[in-house]
């Protein structure tokens, strides 16, 4: 999925590249939803939540990005808290609040790996790579299926898009390495 987003800060760029690489984020939109609320001193108002995310299982998460400190600062949440208790379900099934660091390390620089490889369209290697996956035995490792395919660099990179389709899969926090171990969903 290439995913083109706007945001404010570098903190909203950090955690849409990394919602955007995660195997069940299908899409998500910025800025686009508006939920209505009464605040702690009982006026009528509004907030614009930051990203509107769709689950591969259909539900749909609305996300406060903010910087670690006050993704973390109790009368922040306190206040995410009394919003999601007041937002239609009809809305969103839930709200919750991320900054870059809600995501590990390694994720982080998969994330930023899926992110430059998806600049590159190849279908053919795409392709190439899917049945490759599907010559393998139910897990092997991302050496093993770049390998297979003997597309080198190609290889390398469309197993990556691959990983973040969601087409292969990988654990969320194991690197892009020639060991790692992957496994199919796609049949």
């Amino acid at each position: 999925m290439l995913q083109e987003f706007w945001c404010a800060s570098f903190e909203e760029a950090c955690v849409y590249e990394n919602l955007a690489a995660h195997p069940e984020v299908m899409s998500f939109a910025e800025q686009l939803t508006r939920v209505n609320f009464v605040n702690d001193v009982g006026d009528a108002t509004h907030t614009r939540i930051d990203v509107h995310v769709l689950l591969r299982n259909s539900e749909e998460v609305l996300i406060s990005v903010k910087y670690d400190e006050k993704a973390k600062r109790p009368s922040y949440l306190a206040e995410v808290q009394s919003i999601a208790q007041q937002a239609s379900r009809s809305v969103a099934d839930r709200l919750t609040v991320l900054s870059r660091f809600s995501f590990h390390p390694i994720y982080r620089a998969c994330a930023h790996e899926i992110h430059r490889a998806r600049r590159g369209w190849d279908p053919d290697a795409d392709r190439i790579v899917l049945e490759g996956a599907l010559g393998l035995s139910e897990t092997f490792t991302f050496g093993q299926l770049v390998d297979r395919t003997a597309l080198g660099p190609r290889g390398h990179r469309a197993a990556i898009r691959l990983i973040g389709d969601g087409d292969i899969r990988k654990h969320l926090v194991d690197p892009f390495a020639p060991d790692t171990v992957c496994w199919r969903t796609a049949e």
